[in-house]
């Protein structure tokens, strides 16, 4: 066998243990979505490549949100609606890659969040301050945060090829996120009762539960220099802090990227989440779940042998969130990857007898 395209498969394994994403819509980020990423020079998307150097990765992902006005947050509490919502979200995520044999590795990834500018209308002080006299319609009864920091839940995620021809590559994926996450944040002091709580735990740095994932990756091509890599992934949330389950999701990803420069690989990708409704107390939270679907261009350099960057922007082309929800304007996420050994490929998609 030899190497049909080495600077493609090259970048793409550097990247494949730094590119682990966990984004979400509706729901939080930090709990939301399926740590993935790092297929034949896709960011987002889970390829079945398999890693044959351990590979280190840091990786950014912020988001940006359309906000209510404190007004809206009151009119929302006179109709009877509990919305809470928040500005930005960052989320840094430090991921280690394993290459355990030839058709199975593993990723250990853990990371530290931040949610900024969360408001809530409904939450214990909220409601005990719109209760009051004369503060049914008072903007300063909403309970504010200014940011709610800390180190999130850890992910241990292993891919294993089960199908390897030579130019196609299919894999399962399986892996279990762990309750290490901060659940403990609290609230910033309300305007009017001067009180705090700890904040819900849609907008904590950790969910405080057991998760689970499974699906499968694929890697091809569709031409010499067109490699494709798409994933479908279910994953199943166990009960959380405070009695807060967050809904099960389906996410979906495409991503087609072309190496016709030997050290920059543009990709193109179709990001879906598909969300349940959270619930909490065993009740549904009517505002929460709904379907999203973004449309992510991005860029893969090989820095050195060893080294790739990698970055992308992505836009919701379909956003029906249910009841009422904030929408999400956009998002970005930037990262670097180090392959120990040199960043030797791993075999199949890209190679040819």
């Amino acid at each position: 066998m030899r190497l049909k395209n080495k600077s493609l498969v090259k970048s793409a394994v550097m990247a494949a243990g730094g590119l682990t994403l966990l984004m979400s819509q509706s729901a939080v980020f930090a709990h939301g979505e399926s740590v993935r990423g790092g297929g034949s020079g896709s960011v987002n998307s889970s390829g079945a490549a398999i890693l044959e150097d351990v590979v280190i990765g840091v990786r950014w992902d912020a988001r940006r949100y359309d906000l209510f006005s404190d007004q809206e947050m009151v009119d929302f509490r006179a109709e009877g609606e509990d919305v809470h919502q928040h500005s930005e979200e960052d989320a840094y995520f430090f991921s280690l890659g394993l290459p355990v044999t030839e058709d199975f590795d593993l990723t250990i990834m853990t990371q530290f969040n931040n949610f900024q500018g969360f408001k809530d209308n409904g939450d214990g002080q909220a409601s005990a301050c719109f209760a009051m006299p004369g503060n049914a319609t008072n903007p300063n009864c909403i309970s504010e945060t200014d940011e709610s920091p800390g180190w999130g839940d850890t992910l241990i995620m292993g891919r294993y090829r089960f199908y390897n021809d030579g130019k196609h590559q299919l894999a399962g994926i399986f892996g279990i996120l762990m309750p290490t996450g901060k659940i403990s944040n609290k609230t910033d002091k309300n305007r009017v009762t001067g009180g705090d709580e700890i904040i819900g735990t849609h907008n904590q740095p950790g969910s405080g539960a057991w998760t689970m994932q499974s699906g499968l990756a694929y890697s091809g091509h569709l031409a010499d220099k067109i490699a494709v890599d798409a994933d479908a992934i279910l994953r199943v949330n166990g009960p959380g802090a405070n009695n807060f389950r967050g809904g099960n999701s389906w996410q979906a990803d495409l991503a087609v990227s072309y190496n016709h420069h030997a050290r920059i690989t543009p990709v193109i990708e179709l990001n879906a989440i598909f969300f349940k409704k959270d619930n909490e107390n065993n009740e549904p939270k009517t505002n929460s779940g709904g379907d999203v679907v973004y449309l992510s261009p991005g860029i893969n350099v090989q820095v050195t042998h060893s080294v790739t960057a990698y970055g992308n922007y992505s836009y919701p082309i379909y956003q029906e969130l249910a009841g009422t929800s904030n929408d999400e304007d956009y998002r970005f996420s930037l990262g670097i990857a180090y392959a120990f050994g040199g960043g030797h490929p791993a075999p199949g998609a890209h190679d040819e007898e």
